[in-house]
């Protein structure tokens, strides 16, 4: 990939993409205070590897000359907390690793350190949602990951393809010790949003759910949380880049 250097050069286009809807959307809020000229291209792909190649592909077509993933994750080692923050060193789908733009991930850390700890730990690309502590063990054990996401590996395959600068930074929501309920599986959209009343009426179909529910609720506002004072704090200031 082509390094940014000390700075990616002025008419560089950022190209950002998630996979939940809500994550767009904390982008979203956070670039109306950024100039029109430096305001990066934000799409959201839905869950998985194909929708989030086929993002960053139309990112690349309409500007983007260096490419972000942002977003939640899987948590796999059991020390990290929802909200901890990592800048990817590497992406890794348990047989290939991609390395991210070095600079640029040193930067991510440097700049967006100055609002809280980040650390630049391996991600993992996750064939599906990670359900059980198990499930996140496996995963771990192959990749030496501390994370994992549905969507990173994808985007830096396409930068690669493209010889363009790659970086992710993820958010932990479940952490390794958590067991996904099934129902918040379910009433994910492919286009990564939430259907609510498919979700209300899992939950009252599987009662022993919603305190699984609760609980990852609560987990990903505190991730949603510090993903918005990320975006907040970085996007203004050009810290994304």
């Amino acid at each position: 990939m082509l390094p940014l250097g000390k700075r990616t050069a002025p008419m560089a286009k950022l190209g950002i993409i998630t996979g939940m809807l809500f994550e767009k959307g904390v982008l979203n809020a956070a670039a109306r205070s950024v100039p029109a000229d430096r305001r990066p291209l934000i799409i959201c792909c839905g869950l998985g590897r194909g929708a989030a190649r086929k993002a960053a592909e139309e990112a690349v077509a309409n500007g983007a000359t260096a490419l972000l993933s942002f977003g939640i994750s899987a948590g796999l080692d059991t020390r990290l907390q929802p909200g901890h923050v990592v800048a990817a060193s590497y992406v890794h789908d348990g047989q290939k690793a991609l390395l991210s733009d070095p600079a640029w991930t040193e930067r991510l850390r440097e700049e967006l350190g100055r609002l809280c700890r980040v650390t630049c730990d391996p991600i993992a690309h996750a064939r599906e949602v990670l359900m059980t502590p198990a499930e996140k063990a496996k995963v771990l054990t192959q990749t030496g990951a501390s994370v994992a996401d549905m969507e990173s590996y994808a985007v830096a395959e396409a930068a690669e393809a493209h010889g363009l600068p790659f970086a992710t930074v993820r958010v932990v929501a479940d952490t390794a010790h958590d067991t996904l309920p099934e129902v918040a599986l379910s009433s994910t959209t492919p286009e990564g949003g939430v259907d609510v009343v498919k979700s209300v009426l899992g939950a009252i179909m599987h009662p022993g759910q919603i305190p699984g529910l609760i609980q990852l609720g609560r987990r990903t506002r505190i991730a949603q949380l510090e993903m918005r004072r990320l975006a907040d704090f970085g996007l203004p200031r050009s810290f994304f880049m």
